[in-house]
């Protein structure tokens, strides 16, 4: 991984701040959040200001490992079509159901 900072999609509240900087320190996530609002607290609210700017900053870790590695989203699957039976079935157990 590089020595660079970034933002996780998954283990967010806000916008992932902590949490990309909790998996970069291999820290807590819940003990990095207390830790950060007890800074806030007691500092003024300027966590929330630098809280601010590491969001406007940081990029999330999978934009990152695209820049780096050079691949885009799975292409997504197309959806199944249900076939005649299974719509028939589907009405003819709506209209028990609303009898």
């Amino acid at each position: 991984m590089t020595a660079s900072f970034y933002k996780l999609k998954r283990h967010r509240l806000v916008s992932g701040v902590l949490a990309g900087l909790a998996d970069k320190f291999g820290l807590s996530v819940t003990l990095l959040r207390f830790l950060f609002i007890l800074f806030t607290v007691s500092h003024a609210f300027i966590g929330v200001i630098i809280y601010l700017l590491l969001d406007t900053t940081l990029p999330y870790k999978d934009e990152e490992e695209q820049e780096m590695f050079d691949y885009g989203p799975r292409p997504r699957r197309r959806k199944k079509r249900l076939n005649p039976f299974m719509i028939r079935m589907i009405v003819h157990f709506s209209k028990r159901r609303s009898e």
